[in-house]
């Protein structure tokens, strides 16, 4: 699955693609985003934009209204990438803060982590959920639209999901420890 190549109004590639509302196309729309970075020669934004494209096309499979939900990925300025999913639903997306045991619910927080920006956009019938994510390179930091962001505390996408699945990956085996009852460390 490539995708449809398309230009946007400024010249910058597009590639976009419909998919169906399952989840074995998640997996599909993380290759789909990997081959197209690939294919533009930016793979330091590889990792970012592929847990990114998993949490919204994992969103889409599960709450949106059609069969089908559309994944456009855009090059733009300094390297950067939007990745959005458009489907039908015009349920907006909420940013929450998920317990300690709760199994799921940590989608767009991740998102938030390894993007520069991200948002919704209504249209008359859906939604469109986008985040562009940045390369980590130094250079990129002299783009003043980047500057207003270079405050975050890490700087890697890779190092932001590496410490996010860490203490999501901790909170599950307390939570099953809880759950059965173990007092203590094995």
């Amino acid at each position: 699955m490539r995708g449809r190549a398309l230009v946007a109004e400024d010249g910058s590639p597009v590639r976009s693609t419909s998919m169906p509302r399952e989840a074995a196309s998640v997996p599909a729309a993380r290759q789909l985003v990997r081959e197209t970075l690939a294919d533009w020669g930016l793979p330091d934004v590889a990792d970012a934009a592929e847990l990114v494209v998993s949490e919204l096309a994992s969103n889409a499979v599960r709450h949106a209204c059609h069969g089908a939900f559309r994944l456009t990925i855009r090059r733009l300025a300094g390297g950067s990438v939007r990745v959005a999913v458009t489907d039908k639903s015009r349920t907006l997306p909420v940013l929450a803060t998920a317990s300690t045991v709760a199994v799921n619910g940590r989608g767009l927080a991740l998102v938030d982590a390894v993007s520069r920006q991200w948002g919704t956009d209504l249209l008359p019938w859906g939604k469109r959920v986008w985040a562009d994510v940045e390369p980590a390179d130094d250079a990129v930091l002299a783009d003043d639209h980047t500057r207003a962001v270079a405050h975050r505390v890490w700087t890697a996408p890779a190092a932001q999901i590496t410490c996010v699945l860490i203490v999501v990956a901790m909170a599950a085996w307390l939570g099953v420890l809880i759950a059965t009852g173990q007092r203590s460390l094995p």
